[in-house]
């Protein structure tokens, strides 16, 4: 798959098929990951491959009530939408995906958001591209201040977590959606 294909075809995807990636696959997609641009190349990323489904499940059920309260004044389509989601039984916010992997940086790292958000991006791309779905999941970060609930993610000492990315193989083909055009300004 070429660069350009990959970038203009890949989809959150947030229904998966219950068969395991296979370790060499996640390798390549990690690796995949180290290969992104960082200021002053300090890659200051970690992953934590995380495919404990009960462990995963102990996350949702924490973060869904928390992310119900913090939505109960949105009503636009998408906010109701998503709450209805997260009221229905046996909902997870990993959307039961074999796989996920939390990206964690390096706490002092200035500019370890971004890194880790361009490594998250090769991530998901180099996932596309082998046939895996993916789909970065911000609900986590409501239970990022629970030290007992983290501490089963195993981040290691002066890290803290910059997002959760969902894998698997897709059960589903998500449509593209259309895209707003470019909002440019040159200046020449």
């Amino acid at each position: 798959m070429e660069t350009i294909e990959a970038i203009m075809t890949r989809r959150s995807v947030r229904k998966f098929e219950k068969k395991q990636i296979p370790d060499a696959a996640l390798e390549k997609i990690l690796r995949a990951g180290t290969y992104a641009p960082s200021a002053l190349a300090l890659q200051p990323w970690v992953f934590v491959v995380v495919q404990d489904q009960k462990f995963l499940n102990r996350v949702s059920d924490y973060c869904k009530p928390i992310m119900i309260s913090l939505m109960k004044d949105a009503h636009d389509g998408m906010s109701d939408g998503f709450r209805a989601l997260l009221e229905s039984p046996g909902y997870s916010i990993y959307y039961h995906a074999p796989t996920v992997i939390m990206v964690i940086g390096k706490t002092g790292s200035r500019f370890r958001e971004i890194d880790c958000s361009l490594c998250a991006e090769n991530m998901m791309l180099a996932a596309h591209a082998l046939g895996i779905g993916s789909c970065w999941v911000g609900s986590t970060e409501v239970g990022y201040e629970n030290k007992e609930l983290m501490a089963g993610f195993r981040i290691p000492e002066g890290y803290s977590p910059v997002g959760t990315i969902v894998f698997g193989y897709p059960a589903e083909k998500p449509e593209v959606h259309d895209k707003h055009p470019a909002n440019v300004t040159w200046v020449r």
